[in-house]
């Protein structure tokens, strides 16, 4: 999962290349025409921010890859789930009115994520590390993983093309009981009751309060990322006091944008392998992913709206055929961590 604020910019930089086409066709104007609209693009951020929620809320990480729930989002059986999004929209059959147009943007800043997960996770998988039977280090991993996408937000906040980003948290996270907070949430919860009912977006840590997992985990997001970024002297004595006796996604911390580790980011185009084993040797940097990501989210923004708009069906299999990358952290179908193979790890310190 790069960080929030690399989705954010890579989402922003998309949309603004819409407006930049040579040749724009009727999808193209619509697209821009909804974007256009604050509501419209809130509900997109909503969307951008929802496959990393629940690693906001509290519990005992079981997995390398932090929680089951965003696990399953990011897996072979997350597809499946955009594919019931996509069917929800696109068997709807009142005229285009809020609900469904806050659906929609949700839909489309979700794609977004999804497509940036796919090209960055092998990147930041290989550079970064990850457990292995002969070298199990779970926590150690899970922290490296987790500076090394901070790292990349840092340079995106602030270097990437020697531009700074007008970073805005408060702008993913909709605020409850308003129309688009019910059309966002419904959509992707009823996509997930389609694909697998038995799961549970409640943890048992706190399931016994009685309260949505989706609703805590909104709320949780911006006291982590406050924590996370702090600069507060005793504040992160604290935290690297708790670091030294135990781990927590919570406890990893942002660098220092002035003092990021820029050899990561590949800028010098180093050769790299995909961890999944995939032939091919690749050199792209983060400059590199960043552009190939905002072309093919724009393509398929495009793809989608067309279908949106003829109200064509289509089988799963055309559904992948379009989206392409059928998981979220290899793009390849049948992902396992027991099928990486590939890393050069290098070790970040905070």
């Amino acid at each position: 999962m790069p960080g929030l604020i690399t989705h954010q910019r890579i989402f922003f930089e998309s949309v603004t290349s819409l407006k930049k086409l040579k040749h724009p066709d009727h999808s193209t104007h619509l697209l821009d025409a909804q974007f256009s609209h604050p509501l419209f693009m809130s509900s997109a951020l909503a969307g951008l921010l929802i496959p990393n929620l629940f690693d906001y809320l509290p519990g005992k990480r079981d997995i390398f890859f932090g929680n089951s729930i965003k696990h399953f989002l990011h897996s072979d059986d997350g597809l499946s789930v955009i594919f019931a999004m996509f069917n929800t929209l696109l068997n709807n059959n009142h005229e285009p009115n809020e609900w469904v147009y806050y659906q929609k943007g949700f839909f489309y800043g979700y794609i977004s994520h999804w497509v940036t997960d796919a090209m960055y996770h092998p990147f930041v998988f290989y550079w970064a590390g990850f457990p292995t039977y002969k070298d199990n280090r779970v926590s150690y991993y899970r922290n490296q993983h987790l500076l090394f996408e901070y790292t990349i937000d840092q340079y995106m906040a602030y270097f990437y093309n020697s531009e700074p980003f007008d970073y805005n948290l408060d702008r993913m996270i909709p605020q409850k009981n308003t129309i688009l907070y019910k059309a966002s949430k419904d959509i992707f919860t009823n996509a997930i009751a389609t694909i697998k009912p038995s799961l549970t977006l409640t943890p048992s840590i706190i399931s016994w309060l009685k309260h949505d997992g989706y609703d805590i985990a909104l709320q949780c997001v911006k006291p982590v990322y406050s924590l996370k970024k702090t600069r507060n002297a005793h504040l992160i004595k604290i935290l690297r006091l708790l670091e030294k006796r135990t781990y927590s996604d919570f406890l990893v911390r942002y660098p220092d944008a002035r003092r990021i580790n820029r050899h990561i980011l590949n800028l010098h185009r180093d050769r790299w392998f995909n961890p999944g084993g995939e032939v091919g040797l690749h050199y792209e940097s983060v400059d590199d992913l960043f552009r190939i990501v905002k072309e093919k989210t724009v393509t398929l923004w495009k793809q989608f709206e067309e279908l949106l708009n003829h109200k064509e069906m289509i089988s799963p299999s055309q559904f992948n055929a379009v989206i392409e990358f059928t998981n979220a952290y290899t793009g390849k179908k049948g992902f396992s961590l027991d099928g990486m193979i590939h890393q050069n790890p290098i070790r970040l310190r905070n």
